[in-house]
């Protein structure tokens, strides 16, 4: 797996190895309390990427329910100082705090190990789209753990069977025809210089292309945001030749240009979906196909 070779390199940045270090420290702190399942270094610092802007995120794993003391105790024993400490969201199966640590804002997310096991379940069982579980299952497979080393590999393990089912359906979402509002008028938009529409439509284009190659490399999306894009984009297996220069070239072209080139990197997208998946994105390609013509008045007499 390319992240764990990013955590074991020995060329590991500043900025990865001080949030590792301080990482391990607050790890101390829940050492000895037989509650914590698990405790692993998430986010940019867990998968080796961590730069000057990056936040240390933890993620704690509970083999029930967390008191409050299980989790201010920790922060106070590290010297931290408390910015929020929000209770359970039913949504997300979640307690989350937070707190600074010098300059460092520190992010805890909590979870019982029997929400771990039915968000595995509903993602690799039942083939769920939900973004928090994908982003949780994520998660797993990109952290560094600290304790509980046995918990995360048998859940990456689990994560690991990415259905065919699953991948059907997430192409099916990426490529809705409702991605290309406005595609059928882009030579009007480029030719008024509707510079705000024409944005739009990249970006959603850019947002589709993505979520469809992590669904037929079989990789769960980590972030809402395509954060560390270059980084995702070298995982993927199943590309187009030069995706990343070619995405970069949609923002540095004339208007006129930027669609031709997203026109060309939407077919080959749609080609490998039906090479790779039984997706059903007949829809999306009728709606790449529509294009608007001109209407000019007739010549005068």
């Amino acid at each position: 797996m390319k992240t764990s070779q990013r955590i074991g390199a020995s060329s590991v940045n500043a900025d990865v190895a001080w949030r590792m270090s301080l990482a391990r420290q607050v790890a101390d702190a829940y050492r000895f309390n037989a509650r914590l399942a698990a405790l692993t270094v998430a986010g940019s610092a867990g998968s080796g990427l961590a730069d000057r802007w990056s936040d240390l995120e933890l993620d704690c794993y509970w083999r029930q329910a967390p008191t409050d003391r299980d989790r201010s105790d920790p922060i106070e024993s590290v010297g931290g100082d408390l910015g929020e400490f929000w209770e359970y969201d039913p949504s997300d199966q979640e307690w989350a705090e937070n707190y600074r640590l010098g300059a460092l804002e520190v992010t805890i997310s909590n979870f019982t190990v029997d929400s771990v096991g039915y968000f595995l379940d509903a993602v690799t069982v039942e083939a769920d789209t939900d973004p928090a579980k994908h982003m949780r299952l994520a998660a797993i497979q990109r952290c560094r753990p600290l304790l509980g080393a046995e918990f995360i590999s048998a859940w990456r393990a689990r994560a690991k069977q990415y259905p065919d089912r699953l991948a059907d359906v997430m192409v099916e979402l990426a490529l809705t025809p409702g991605v290309l509002n406005g595609w059928a008028a882009r030579d009007a938009l480029a030719e008024r210089g509707d510079e705000i529409a024409i944005h739009t439509l990249l970006a959603g284009i850019e947002q589709a292309v993505l979520a469809t190659l992590l669904a037929l490399n079989r990789i769960y999306r980590p972030h809402r945001q395509a954060k560390w894009q270059r980084s995702l984009i070298a995982e993927l297996r199943i590309s187009p030749r030069r995706l990343a220069e070619r995405l970069h070239s949609l923002w540095h072209t004339s208007h006129h240009q930027a669609f031709l080139h997203a026109e060309g990197l939407l077919a080959e997208i749609v080609q490998l979906a039906g090479e790779h998946t039984r997706a059903d994105v007949g829809p999306f390609r009728d709606a790449l196909a529509e294009r608007r013509r001109p209407a000019n008045p007739p010549p005068q007499a």
